[in-house]
């Protein structure tokens, strides 16, 4: 029993005395520049990070424009095949734009591969036949691809696979579209007006309209058989230089359609990048107008268009 009481006043004794230590204070070394500095939780990017982003965006449009620059190349060395013939003695205008897209490091498969397109055959030697896909896609867009291929099953079979995984379908479409016959003249300095590329194209048969472009320039729409007349024509008449010459599916005007979705733009992008994949293609058209795109939306359904 004492033993018990003893222990009871041990533990009051130390119930009523505060747990206190005796410390010496905490001692801080921060400099004056650390306690200034605001406090952030964002980490750091590593040196030569933003750098490596910006270089992959030049370098992206850089490509681009490469891709464009050749692109153009192909059509005109085409062109010109198709209307003077291979034979570079005898076509000066096929020479020179071989020699210019040569400059421009266009590599040597690809210019012949448009020489040869431009007769109507593979590099190869084997025999290209035209063919057309015809397509519609939500919301009422007609779509037109034109290929040259040696191998018409599976070109037909490889450009449905691509419509139906963005939506589309193989369906009638031509009638959204008229055939013309259109040639585009780059801009020259010192070169004629627009009335008297006008007065000078009423004299011949075939002519439909004659536009200038904003940067200069002129395109003329003909009747399709008569393109290449009419062309040779004005070439000569004012020296003229060709930029493009082709019979093209020019949509008619009560069947275009806005474009207001950026979603429905981008899917129609992704179309339209799977076509021209293929290298059997050599033209796409679209009833489509930039509606209410913005600019950067609208270029990825506009770059892969040929009207």
């Amino acid at each position: 029993m004492i033993l018990q009481r003893q222990t009871l006043r041990r533990l009051a004794t130390i119930q009523q005395k505060p747990l206190i230590w005796d410390a010496a204070p905490i001692q801080t070394s921060i400099c004056r520049r650390c306690r200034e500095r605001s406090f952030a939780t964002t980490a750091r990017l590593e040196a030569g990070h933003n750098k490596w982003s910006k270089t992959k965006h030049i370098k992206a449009v850089t490509d681009k424009k490469k891709m464009i620059d050749r692109t153009n190349f192909v059509k005109v060395i085409t062109m010109y095949s198709r209307m003077y013939g291979e034979n570079l003695q005898f076509n000066p205008q096929l020479a020179g734009a071989i020699a210019a897209a040569t400059k421009a490091s266009v590599p040597k498969s690809i210019i012949e591969g448009a020489v040869a397109r431009g007769q109507g055959r593979s590099t190869s030697g084997a025999q290209l036949e035209p063919m057309t896909l015809e397509a519609l896609i939500a919301p009422n867009i007609a779509i037109i691809a034109e290929a040259e291929t040696d191998n018409k099953i599976r070109t037909i079979s490889d450009l449905k696979l691509v419509a139906k995984r963005c939506g589309a379908v193989a369906s009638a479409s031509a009638f959204y579209f008229t055939k013309r016959g259109r040639t585009i003249f780059k801009a020259k300095e010192g070169g004629p007006t627009l009335s008297e590329v006008l007065e000078e194209a009423i004299e011949h048969e075939g002519v439909e309209d004659i536009e200038e472009l904003p940067e200069g320039g002129f395109v003329t729409w003909t009747e399709p058989a008569m393109l290449t007349s009419v062309t040779e024509v004005l070439s000569r008449k004012f020296g003229l230089e060709l930029m493009e010459s082709d019979i093209i599916w020019a949509p008619n005007e009560d069947t275009m359609v806005d474009m207001e979705s950026p979603a429905t733009a981008l899917n129609l992008g992704d179309l339209l990048s799977g076509f021209k994949d293929f290298p059997e293609v050599k033209a796409i058209y679209v009833n489509v107008r930039q509606g209410s795109l913005s600019d950067e939306v609208w270029e990825k359904v506009n770059g892969y268009l040929d009207i």
